[in-house]
C-alpha cells in the first residue's frame, strides 16, 4: 500500500457539545480512510456520523 494519501473530500463536523471538527476522506488509489486534520483515524458509521475510536466521541457532518 502506498504511503501517499490524497484528500478527496473535506467534511465540517461537530461533536455532541458543538465543537467544530474537520474530517478528511482520503485515498491512496487502493484504499480509503477517514482522518482528522492531525492524522488521527476516525471510523465512519452507517448513519453518516463518525466516531473517534479512542474516545467514542461521535461527530456529525455539518457541511461538505
Amino acid at each position: 500500500m502506498s504511503a501517499e494519501w490524497m484528500n478527496i473530500q473535506i467534511m465540517e463536523c461537530e461533536d455532541v457539545i458543538g465543537r467544530a471538527v474537520t474530517v478528511f476522506r482520503q485515498s491512496n488509489g487502493t484504499h480509503q480512510r477517514y482522518v482528522l486534520g492531525n492524522g488521527r483515524k476516525v471510523e465512519a458509521n452507517a448513519d453518516g456520523t463518525f466516531v473517534i475510536p479512542e474516545t467514542a466521541t461521535e461527530l456529525r457532518v455539518m457541511g461538505i
